[in-house]
């Protein structure tokens, strides 16, 4: 993918901030429930796009475009607390996929790296450990997403979570880690798993985009 055809997509509760070039504004003219914005450089105005989203449902997403799409996300990024993560889709040798079920809604193993860890490490760990199946081979990158929230001194945080497909080659039933809240854990075919509810938004698209590359193959 060109950086020209590049786009950022950040999850602010269920709405989201839509960072693009404008060689993709055609994409969301049509949709009057998004609010599009030219970015114009003044960085202090990302706090009243991000107030919109956390203090109002009038808006599903905020639409800013910019000739400049790295810059803008740098501008982004400076005003938050960055937390790299890493997760994974982890499919067993039938293609279905591991499912968890944490606080309410349906989401996929993933967590924050530990000092020392690469994100590919970190991404193998959570996964191993919220999933209890230690035979996991990862096989590739997959997609980075972006999640906003307020920290418990409400301090803005974004969790930038680096994906990876997984396999697991082992014949041990997943055990869900009540530690971290999971209160379920099973495996599910695409279809399925696109059908569960609640699930998180974020967590729902990243399916939807995995379901695109099979169907491409």
């Amino acid at each position: 993918m060109s950086k020209a055809d590049q786009k950022y997509e950040i999850y602010i509760n269920k709405r989201l901030l839509i960072l693009i070039t404008e060689a993709f504004l055609s994409d969301y003219q049509t949709d009057r429930s998004y609010l599009i914005m030219p970015y114009l450089g003044v960085k202090k105005n990302l706090f009243q796009y991000m107030d919109i989203l956390e203090k109002s449902n009038r808006f599903e997403a905020v639409v800013l475009y910019t000739p400049d799409l790295g810059q803008l996300m740098e501008d982004l990024l400076s005003l938050v607390t960055v937390l790299p993560a890493g997760g994974g889709i982890i499919r067993n040798d039938e293609g279905k996929l591991l499912m968890i079920f944490r606080r309410g809604l349906w989401d996929l193993p993933k967590g924050k790296l530990e000092i020392g860890e690469t994100i590919k490490q970190a991404a193998i760990r959570e996964c191993q450990e919220e999933t209890g199946l230690i035979e996991l081979a990862l096989i590739k990158k997959f997609k980075t997403s972006y999640h906003l929230y307020r920290d418990k001194n409400y301090a803005r945080c974004i969790k930038k979570t680096k994906w990876y497909l997984m396999d697991y080659q082992g014949v041990d039933a997943p055990v869900p880690q009540l530690a971290e809240s999971i209160e379920g854990i099973g495996w599910f075919s695409i279809k399925d798993a696109l059908n569960l509810s609640p699930i998180h938004l974020s967590i729902k698209n990243l399916l939807v985009k995995y379901k695109s590359k099979l169907d491409a193959a």
